[in-house]
């Protein structure tokens, strides 16, 4: 059989792209992160603990698939083989497992809901963090799932009632102009609209077709809206999340640096990096772009490096001070 290859990233990714990436990810790493673009994809998922956790373990065994374990996550796992997805697929059927990348779990994680609490998720389709969430806070307390397109919101009910998910309400609404009836919550997440830098690959040249750095500026204004949008309906002391997968700066650290300036210490950036940085591979967050001097805090943004098993990611935990 004739062996077939994928194309190198520098036929592939975009020069500028590439130009832009050795001055974001440091010398050392750039190398793995540039053969990240063409490596296989793991096939990772999650134990739905809604549903029965102990059945599913139980059927994984018995299937005889080899399967690594997540350290950070018990209920997460990694096939060895990806060419053994077609056994999962019973399981998602039945609502046992959920598919989902790792660094789109380390997200939900990062905001940590817990029982009973209140939580926004911004842009919630198709409703991978959404799920985590309420399996995280047990079904008790109250999601708030906003999704402003139909199409996807029929697909983030479909998830949602899969996952046997009891406590989420889904709302049909772009987030910038959502307005929440229930009082402040608790938690919100902003897993936004963004680049996909993160997901570009060479073996599907398609995923690189609509970059430019216009794009990035277009997503740069749709994310502040969102984010400053849903840090309006974060109570006093509550937690407000600020995610994407991309490694634009403009994406990243500038938003969330424009976000912390325009709220005049409303909120503060808690250190995600010192927290989770040992647990994942990671690389550290810039402190400027193209000369512009970021926030103090900005350092405490997670980086998450793309690797065999992670995508590329970032994460930004913010709080808000109390009575403001």
């Amino acid at each position: 059989m004739m062996s077939t290859s994928h194309p190198t990233a520098k036929q592939v990714l975009p020069a500028e792209f590439l130009e832009r990436l050795q001055t974001i990810v440091p010398a050392a790493q750039y190398g793995g992160v540039i053969r990240s673009f063409g490596s296989a994809k793991p096939v990772s998922f999650r134990i739905n603990t809604l549903a029965d956790g102990t059945a599913a373990r139980a059927r994984l065994r018995e299937s005889g698939i080899g399967i690594e374990e997540v350290p950070w996550f018990p209920e997460a796992m990694v096939l060895s083989d990806p060419e053994q997805a077609p056994v999962l697929e019973p399981l998602i059927e039945e609502g046992l497992i959920y598919r989902q990348a790792l660094s789109s779990m380390l997200a939900a994680l990062v905001l940590d809901p817990r029982p009973g609490e209140t939580v926004l998720d911004a842009c919630a389709a198709p409703g991978s963090k959404t799920s985590l969430c309420a399996a995280l806070m047990e079904n008790s307390g109250k999601i708030t799932a906003v999704e402003r397109v139909r199409t996807r919101l029929y697909k983030l009910r479909a998830v949602l009632e899969l996952q046997r998910v009891t406590n989420t309400e889904t709302v049909l609404s772009d987030i910038r102009r959502y307005r929440h009836e229930h009082g402040p919550v608790d938690r919100a997440l902003v897993d936004a609209p963004c680049s996909s830098e993160g997901r570009f690959h060479t073996g599907n040249p398609r995923s690189v077709n609509y970059w430019s750095l216009r794009k990035i500026r277009e997503m740069r204004r749709k994310q502040r809206g969102i984010l400053l949008s849903a840090g309006r309906l974060v109570k006093s002391g509550g937690t407000l999340i600020y995610a994407t997968c991309t490694f634009a700066p403009e994406e990243n650290e500038e938003v969330v640096d424009w976000f912390l300036r325009k709220t005049g210490g409303a909120f503060v950036l808690e250190d995600v990096s010192d927290e989770w940085g040992t647990r994942v591979e990671s690389y550290p967050a810039l402190k400027s772009w193209r000369k512009h001097e970021f926030h103090p805090s900005i350092g405490g943004c997670l980086r998450v490096l793309p690797t065999e098993h992670m995508d590329g990611f970032f994460i930004a935990r913010l709080r808000k001070e109390e009575d403001t």
